[in-house]
């Protein structure tokens, strides 16, 4: 079991973690930008699909940020933790954030659409741009934090 843990937590694991969410959501920025010149139709795909997407990076997002506390409850550390684990856990915390809040904006917008009381019909279009973009800002931040995990030596320099 303790085996198992070891490989979840490891950086490859959350770097190939990291990999299926970008491309999950470039998936989802493809199929946005190819439907969304038929908005009048498509436009309720479009809002489920960027809050799911929002909801898997909120969720990546408060997992990565937590790294540090999980490798402790888990009981690997202190035993294994290293300076190179310290990077991991320093860069997991700050992308985690990052992720994690821009999961939530995505969410914001796509409900200030759904608001049954608030009128966003000219603004509609605006919205789906803007968390769009997040959702495409949010790959882009996962990609780097997978480059980063990909370089053993500026972790043991750090």
């Amino acid at each position: 079991m303790r085996k198992l843990l070891i490989m979840l937590t490891h950086r490859w694991a959350i770097a190939s973690a990291n990999v299926v969410i970008v491309l999950m959501a470039l998936q989802g920025t493809w199929d946005i930008i190819g439907h969304f010149k038929f908005l009048e139709t498509h436009q309720e795909a479009i809002e489920l699909g960027l809050d799911g997407l929002g909801t898997i990076f909120v969720a990546f997002g408060v997992a990565l940020e937590e790294r540090e506390g999980l490798m402790r409850f888990l009981k690997l550390y202190p035993a294994r933790f290293t300076p190179q684990e310290h990077f991991v856990d320093e860069q997991c915390h700050y992308h985690g954030l990052s992720i994690l809040l821009i999961g939530l904006f995505m969410e914001v917008l796509v409900f200030l659409i759904r608001m049954p009381d608030l009128n966003t019909v000219d603004f509609d279009p605006a919205l789906l741009v803007g968390a769009t973009v997040l959702n495409v800002f949010g790959a882009v931040l996962l990609a780097r934090l997978s480059w980063l995990l990909a370089r053993p030596g500026d972790a043991e320099a750090a």
